[in-house]
Formats: structure tokens, sequence, C-alpha cells
């Protein structure tokens, strides 16, 4: 979110990188919002009510719904969380109007999260996020808080977050979005404060991002009803039906993050 992965791939967690899938990058805005990422969101002309579906194990299922409740908690966004359909496949197949989050084995591929988001005039229309067993079988990483520190970090940045801190050796700030060598603050090598859920300053700057009102929302995005304080969204279009929406969006845009291992692998 020193370098993650091997020392000869210098990279931070935050680098957007444009989808090699014939497909147009989306234009930046010129004034960014604090930890806005390029400035993409989903656009919204009510509440948002974005589809997550949990293509994951019943190891991971806690975390997910963990952090997409704790992203909910922003006032103009709920994540909806569904359960999907758990695979060993490499591939995280993105369904329009949605989050798709599967758990795989990717291979030593040097991120132990991958987030990737599809946008058209600048708006995010579909994302998906892969979590790489590869680095989770591991005993370094499979932990309740490497597993809780990159999902929440994965689920923040599907809404067009950005992180908060590139600095892995400062103390942590006790914020998932801040990247760090130890999420607990107990190794004695980032201070005391656990990275495991983001923290008021995430939850304003998020506020500020979806401030505005959009001119469209996409449908299934929209709450059909409000129990307490969530919403339930409306069905989400089938593939067929996706295909035939995508003929119409003209230019569409692809950009990527990854969340990189913060040990060196041989």
């Amino acid at each position: 979110m020193s370098s993650f992965g091997k020392t000869a791939f210098r990279g931070v967690i935050g680098c957007a990188l444009f989808a090699a899938m014939n497909l147009a990058a989306a234009s930046v805005s010129a004034t960014l919002l604090p930890q806005s990422w390029n400035g993409w969101k989903w656009s919204r002309t009510g509440p948002l009510a974005i589809t997550l579906k949990a293509n994951v194990s019943s190891a991971w299922t806690p975390y997910v719904t963990a952090a997409a409740a704790q992203w909910s908690k922003d006032q103009y966004i709920d994540y909806v969380v569904k359960a999907g359909t758990p695979s060993t496949s490499t591939t995280c197949a993105a369904s329009y109007g949605t989050l798709q989050v599967c758990n795989a084995n990717y291979g030593a591929t040097g991120w132990v999260g991958y987030t990737q988001v599809w946008t058209l005039n600048n708006y995010i229309v579909q994302a998906t996020v892969k979590l790489n067993e590869y680095y989770f079988s591991q005993p370094k990483y499979n932990t309740v808080a490497w597993r809780q520190l990159v999902t929440c970090q994965e689920l923040g940045n599907a809404l067009g977050l950005d992180d908060s801190d590139h600095n892995f050796g400062n103390a942590n700030s006790g914020t998932c979005t801040d990247y760090t060598n130890d999420p607990t603050g107990k190794l004695g090598t980032n201070g005391t404060l656990a990275n495991l859920a983001p923290d008021a300053t995430d939850m304003a700057n998020l506020d500020r991002i979806y401030s505005t009102l959009g001119t469209t929302q996409i449908a299934s995005t929209k709450p059909i009803a409000q129990v307490g304080n969530a919403f339930l969204a409306v069905p989400v279009p089938e593939p067929a039906s996706w295909m035939l929406m995508l003929g119409g969006f003209g230019i569409v845009g692809g950009a990527m993050r990854r969340t990189r291992p913060s040990a060196r692998l041989a």
C-alpha cells in the first residue's frame, strides 16, 4: 500500500496502471480531492448501494464482511454483500455495476491484493478485488491482521479512495490505508497503532469525494429499500444485458492497483 516484493521491483501499493484490454484510458481530473485515486468514483444521484459479490472461500468471508461493514459507515455508500461462487480459477470476472471479490492462488505475482476498476467518463462502472492465496498461505501473511488490512485497503480502493501514506517504515497512523510492515502495531517496527480499519480521516475524505452528485447513477447501485441504516440494492443485470449496455458506452477506461507483500521474496 520500504518497497513491496522483490528488491528489483520498485513499486508502491498506490500505483495506478492502465489495463491492457484494448480499452482507452479514462480522463483524469485536473484537481483532485484529498486521498482521491485519480478522481475516480461511482456516480450517484442519491445513496449508493453497491453490490459486493463475495466469490471467496469460507476463510475469507469474515474479512470481506467486516471490511464491507467498515466502509459502509460512510454516509453516502453501502456495500451490499452477497454470497458468490468460490473458485480456484485465476480469473475474477467483472460484472457491470458491482464489485466482485475473489481469492485464489495467483502465483508469485508480487502482490497480495489487487484492485481493478473500469471507468466511463471518469466514473467507476465495475470493479474487482483479487486476494492472492500464494502469499496468504505463507506464515507471515496467514494472519488475521494481514487479511484484515489487505481486504480493508482493497475495498477502499474500489471506491476510488487512495492510500493515505506510502512510507512503510514510519509509525502506523491507525488506518488500513496506511502502508506498514506491521499491521498489528505489536512488533515494535511501526509504533503501536493497528492498521486494520478505516479511520475518521479516511471517512471524511470519502465523504468529500462523494459529496457532489452526478447526473446519472447505475440502476443496480440505487437502493430499493432501507432497513435501519443499511440500503438494499436492486438486482444486478445478467452478463448478456451487461454486454448490450457495454455496446453503448463508447470509450471505457480501466485502472489497477495492487498491494504487494512487505517482505522480500527469494
